[in-house]
């Protein structure tokens, strides 16, 4: 997390065993495919998404209008988790954190060695104990020239800081139990001189980049390389995202509208592949750019006066067609007996199911929605597929939440459904 995000460089690389994770981690669909498919709780789908968030920044928008825009906004979304950063006497960012785990909004904190040494992380995280339920490492420590830590700079100073964190936050009893995620690295050509560090989760940095579509980079750059800094362990998304920066810049921005239909696809091609959670970055633009030509003022949901972006609205259709109370007793996850015919690789979806037994199978393109360099939307053509249902369904609705939190379509008692996949989620309600 840099206090400003001058440059996004994204370098890729490939690693051998790429195709075994591809193939194991991604719901892809083919010509004809019959599944009987276990689905996965919805719940679990929407406590995957978080935010970015700049709490402490008191010359931006995040402490100007804290009150009147970004706890009703954070409110209206539905997320519950932040990722952020605050420091050991900053005691008003501390009381804003706990009082949104009083409304059920946690956080993961970033300690960085020229903030805080690891004793001083504790202390931190101890000061916000209501709140906290992660701790992450240094931040893109390889691309920062002044990262320092006991003399040491990167990769020896991120490995010792690392090492003294994790060490510090588990010896403590009030900290024992917090998961401790890898630093990040802002260039994949990195990781191989950081290598493997102490950890229970590993932390990616995964922006598409340039306006590549959401899932681009993730199985032979990302995840291969999360499990160089830290084997065996599930991934944690910190920070992804596209900025608005249309008219200058060094990595392309996209539109509004394009977002607007990338957000929602990024968390779902992120929780296919088994990312335990997934950050957006960030909430709201931090500050006024009337000429969109700055990238680290154009990353938000929100434009800096508090209005929605399509994206904020996308993904708040989305996260409330699927969420659902809280229960202690959740249904068993059942299977759906379905057919896609004509469906080709380009369609990709995730099946969910809610405690009331209803599944959502949620379908779209991943496919690009905007052109870099004619800085122009493409009008990307809806492919036809047909869904025959071997599973009983009473009543089925169908949603574009990129639109709209009105079904578009409502059928009873159906055999088969005629289909319009787009580059957006399209999402498919069924009772059974």
């Amino acid at each position: 997390m840099k206090k400003y995000k001058n440059h996004k460089y994204k370098y890729y690389f490939a690693l051998a065993f790429c195709s075994a994770i591809l193939a194991c981690c991604t719901n892809l669909v083919s010509a004809s495919t019959t599944q009987l498919e276990i689905s996965r709780s919805a719940s679990s789908f929407v406590d995957s998404i978080g935010l970015v968030v700049h709490l402490n920044y008191r010359d931006t928008v995040y402490y100007q209008k804290y009150n009147q825009t970004i706890v009703p906004k954070l409110k209206e979304l539905g997320i519950h988790h932040l990722r952020s950063n605050v420091g050991l006497k900053d005691s008003e960012t501390q009381q804003k954190f706990n009082d949104l785990a009083a409304i059920g909004i946690k956080s993961t904190l970033v300690m960085n060695p020229l903030r805080e040494t690891p004793s001083e992380a504790v202390e931190i995280a101890k000061k916000v104990p209501q709140s906290i339920e992660a701790v992450e490492g240094p931040n893109e420590s390889d691309i920062h020239a002044n990262f320092e830590y006991q003399g040491l700079y990167f990769p020896e100073g991120t490995r010792k800081y690392q090492q003294d964190l994790y060490s510090a936050i588990k010896a403590d009893p009030a900290t024992a139990n917090l998961e401790v995620l890898s630093p990040t690295l802002a260039k994949p050509k990195n990781i191989s001189s950081l290598g493997r560090v102490d950890c229970d989760r590993a932390a990616i940095h995964s922006y598409p980049g340039s306006g590549y579509k959401p899932s681009h980079g993730l199985d032979n750059t990302w995840i291969p390389s999360a499990n160089v800094v830290c084997p065996g362990k599930k991934i944690i998304a910190t920070e992804t995202g596209y900025h608005n920066a249309v008219n200058k810049s060094k990595i392309s921005g996209v539109s509004q509208q394009a977002e607007a239909k990338y957000i929602p696809r990024i968390f779902l091609e992120y929780f296919n592949r088994g990312i335990l959670r997934t950050y957006n970055y960030e909430l709201i633009d931090l500050k006024p750019n009337p000429n969109r030509d700055r990238p680290n003022l154009n990353y938000g949901l929100l434009n800096n006066d508090g209005s929605p972006k399509p994206a904020f609205n996308s993904l708040k259709n989305l996260i409330t067609l699927l969420k659902e109370p809280e229960t202690n007793n959740p249904i068993q996850l059942q299977a759906l007996d379905y057919e896609l015919i004509n469906a080709t690789p380009e369609i990709h979806h995730t099946l969910l199911q809610k405690n009331d037994g209803r599944f959502y199978l949620i379908l779209w393109q991943e496919v690009l929605s905007y052109k870099v360099g004619d800085e122009i939307d493409l009008q990307v053509p809806s492919q036809s597929i047909k869904l025959r249902l071997n599973t009983a369904i009473s009543r089925v609705n169908i949603y574009q939440p990129v639109n709209s939190l009105n079904p578009i379509a409502r059928y009873n008692n159906p055999k088969q459904l005629n289909l319009e996949i787009p580059d957006h989620p399209l999402v498919i309600e069924f009772k059974p």
